[in-house]
Order: structure tokens, then sequence, then C-alpha cells
């Protein structure tokens, strides 16, 4: 079984003009990809080509093997996605919520975030926030150390490790058990393979439980992060682990 628990509605081709045709496409790729449930997360913004929180569990409402995650901003009307993404928790229409520092400019220890931090809490759903790449400042490994520690209910996730920094990233976050690890987007740059395999395997070796399968599709290929899990020296129960028990177990998915 594979769970892709990081992945968005395709952006990049002209052709697929509704959310709708989006949704076909996705739906399409990940059938013929072999993945059996999914985790669409939508936007931040008011109005986005991957769909808004509203958009996106409106669009899914029919289909009961993927499930919405809500971004949201401190920036953007965040008081109204505050109750509007708490409402659709509460009534089991979305499993998490998702934060954006780095594509947005707000740091991951802004005061703000202390009520998506209780609104996760409170409902015990995880937190996953954007890291690495570019503006790679607004949320350096560091941060999510404090915050785990003064909110050790939470359930954050780390999303791409910090890339390319990885190493670090778990360095500074391992000692957290309430810190989990989405290796979205791992296989994008072929060049570092070989320094992202050494990490992963490492933290395999420690914390297996912790690594959860996504392809961050809609930008990177899923067969590539497919590929990257099944290449690590992990037995077959720890890539099972990977690749769709951690999310199943972390997410509380259940569908068919």
């Amino acid at each position: 079984m594979i769970v892709d628990a990081h992945l968005h509605l395709p952006c990049y081709d002209d052709t697929l003009v509704t959310l709708e045709d989006k949704k076909i496409r996705l739906l399409r790729d990940l059938e013929a990809s072999g993945v059996d449930g999914a985790v669409v997360i939508a936007d931040s913004e008011l109005s986005s080509p991957i769909g808004t929180p509203k958009e996106c569990v409106e669009l899914f409402a029919d289909t009961d093997h993927i499930f919405v995650m809500g971004g949201i901003s401190p920036m953007i009307d965040y008081e109204a996605r505050l109750i509007q993404l708490e409402d659709y928790i509460k009534n089991g229409r979305m499993i998490a919520c998702k934060l954006y520092p780095g594509h947005e400019a707000f740091y991951m220890d802004d005061a703000r975030l202390e009520e998506i931090f209780l609104l996760c809490e409170r409902h015990d759903v995880p937190l996953a926030v954007h890291t690495g790449w570019e503006n790679a400042q607004y949320n350096h490994p560091g941060y999510f150390a404090k915050i785990a520690e003064k909110h050790p209910a939470l359930r954050l996730v780390i999303c791409h490790l910090w890339w390319p920094d990885l190493k670090l990233c778990y360095q500074l976050t391992a000692g957290y058990p309430n810190i989990f690890y989405a290796l979205s987007s791992l296989a994008h740059e072929a060049k570092r393979a070989e320094q992202t395999r050494e990490t992963l395997n490492d933290m395999a070796r420690k914390d297996v439980e912790r690594m959860i399968f996504g392809s961050d599709y809609g930008m990177c290929g899923i067969k590539a992060h497919i590929d990257l899990v099944e290449s690590l020296d992990v037995d077959r129960s720890g890539k099972q682990l990977i690749l769709a028990g951690n999310a199943i177990r972390l997410y509380r998915l259940a569908w068919g």
C-alpha cells in the first residue's frame, strides 16, 4: 500500500483549466503510480491554482481515499481562516493544517502562530510546515525544537526536512517524539541523491516510525519518490511504514 501524504493539485499544465480538470488528472496519476490514498494540501492564499481549503474540501467531498489538509497564514485573513479550518476539522472534512513560512515572510517564532498551535492541539490534528529551499531562515529547524518542547501534545510535520541540510534538521529535532518528517520533494534534486539517501538511511535506523512518504506531486514526480524509499537500506516492513503505515497512523486515515 502507498499513501502520498503530501501533494497538491497540478498547476503547471495550461490544458488543466478548472479545479475539476486538475482533480481528474490527479486521480489518474495516482492510480497510474499505484497510490492507494493521498493527502491534498490546499493553499493559504484567498485564491490559488492549487485550491483554497474550501475549494479542496468541496472538490474531494465525493472521493473517500483523498483527504484534505488546509493551508493557513498569519498574514492572510488569519482569524477567519482559523474559524473555517476548525469547523472543517470538527466536522471531519479536514485532517490537518499547513503553514508556508519561507513562501511567506513570517518566522516560526511569530507569536501569532500560537493560535494555530492551540487549534491543532485542541483537536489533536497534525500541523505540517514547509521548510528549506529558498528563504529557509524563516523555518530553521531550531524553531521546531522550541515549539515541540513548549507544545509536547502538538504533532509537528517538518516537510522537506529543511532541504538541502537534512542532516542538521534531523540532528536538531530528533529528540522530540512529537516531530515527524515528510520526505516530500527530496527526490527532486538528483545531484544530491546520495547525500539525501545517507541521511534518510540514518533516520530510518533510529526513527522509521516518524518518516512520512510524500511526493509533492503537482511540482515533483511520484515515481521518483517511491523509488527513493525503495532504495533505502530498510526491510520490507520498514518501507511499508514509510510508504503508508506512518501516514495512516499520524493522520488517522480510513477509507474503503
